[in-house]
């Protein structure tokens, strides 16, 4: 089974809550009652979406969403909070734009460029640097670790010029975790090799107690 993509399942048995849809190794998901139309049969295959309730659960829906994994798209933002912003897929549940994923102002009913991925947490995220994905959205594939490195390159310096005008207040030594994680939605490593990526493009002065970009 594969979160974020459509698929082919074959139903293995219905319960008065759904049904319970299979896959080749018999790991099985559930597809609601009220989206059955009550004709379905054990075996029948049906083809769905999987994505994850508010309890973090897999689930399947057999709606359309307006956006899968590894794809780009415009999406209207429904809602705004302190952590970021939730995106109509046109399913039940929005998808999660996470602050340090914003690129400039939004607001509420704005529509976005996004990038749809899977975050360490195993949810289902998007982002608005979608620079570096331009392919993945022909292709529809995974993105490698090649371009995941390109991709936080691009991120931090985007962040580094728009959000501290040009001049990080910290460098990638003396940085604490937390804080590098709550600007930038990076793990100190991944950050410090964006960094790192970025002063060998001669992009960024890494100074005492900075991080200054020079182009």
């Amino acid at each position: 089974m594969e979160l974020g993509k459509i698929q082919y399942l074959k139903i293995d048995h219905i319960s008065n809550i759904g049904a319970y849809l299979a896959d080749d190794k018999k790991d099985t998901v559930l597809l609601p009652k009220k989206e059955l139309e009550g004709s379905e049969s054990i075996g029948d295959k049906l083809k769905v979406f999987l994505y994850k309730d508010s309890r973090g659960r897999l689930i399947a829906t057999k709606r359309k969403p307006f956006i899968t994994l590894g794809q780009i798209s415009m999406l209207k933002v429904n809602d705004i909070s302190e952590n970021g912003a939730y995106l109509s897929m046109g399913l039940e549940r929005d998808l999660f734009l996470p602050y340090a994923e914003i690129r400039g102002e939004i607001k509420k009913g704005d529509k976005v460029k996004v990038y749809m991925y899977i975050d360490k947490s195993e949810r289902l995220c998007s982002t608005m640097f979608t620079n570096k994905f331009a392919d993945a959205f022909e292709n529809k594939t995974y993105v490698t670790k090649k371009k995941e490195y390109e991709y936080n390159i691009e991120r931090v310096y985007v962040l580094i010029k728009s959000k501290y005008d040009g001049t990080l207040p910290y460098n990638d030594k003396k940085a604490d975790p937390k804080t590098v994680e709550k600007d930038f939605g990076l793990s100190k490593s991944a950050f410090k090799s964006a960094i790192g990526g970025l002063y060998k493009e001669h992009r960024i002065e890494i100074l005492e107690d900075s991080i200054k970009i020079i182009k």
